[in-house]
């Protein structure tokens, strides 16, 4: 502990005491508002057959193990004609109407790919059926690890954390991920 000369919350001078901060009390104030998950990357670009990480952070105030679930929805649009500059004259004069709407994300799952791609309770990671087989795992507490960019793995990622006892909060978050062909 140091002294110092400080001003109290009432605005009175006198001398004061800091004490070192432990992380754990930090942890304790910023957990308050209940599971926190946050993906680190909104947007991530990377390269077709290339390794890419998609990282999702991720704070609760259960002392029970999480369950992290990565889930894919495709666009519901191809979105690779617009990264090269040709979207189509509907959707551009659409999103103009409603800025708010976006014709590529926002659509009902049921116009579109939804597929679970690897869930992870405790050290145990299971892919879900159409990933089997690739190299793709859950690491650190909730990173999505992508061995290789395969076609079709353009689209919508989202993390989400489930616990037994941290019910408030915001549970899920979402990654853009779009894979480029590099052309020499």
């Amino acid at each position: 502990q140091v002294d110092i000369d400080a001003i109290n919350c009432d605005g009175e001078r006198g001398k004061g005491q800091v004490r070192e901060v432990k992380w754990k009390d930090v942890t304790v104030w910023s957990m308050a508002d209940g599971l926190q998950v946050t993906v680190l990357d909104k947007k991530k670009v990377a390269m077709l057959f290339q390794p890419t990480v998609l990282r999702c952070h991720f704070s609760t105030s259960s002392h029970q193990p999480a369950v992290v679930q990565w889930k894919f929805k495709s666009y519901c649009q191809d979105r690779m004609g617009e990264s090269l500059g040709m979207s189509s004259p509907r959707a551009q004069s659409l999103s103009k109407r409603n800025l708010e709407w976006d014709p590529y994300l926002d659509c009902l799952d049921s116009r579109r790919t939804v597929r679970v791609v690897a869930s992870k309770q405790g050290s145990t990671v299971t892919l879900g059926e159409f990933y089997r087989g690739r190299e793709i795992t859950i690491v650190h507490d909730a990173d999505l690890q992508i061995g290789k960019l395969m076609w079709g793995d353009s689209g919508l990622y989202y993390c989400i954390i489930t616990t037994p006892d941290d019910l408030e909060g915001k549970n899920e978050d979402l990654a853009e991920l779009l894979h480029i062909l590099h052309v020499l």
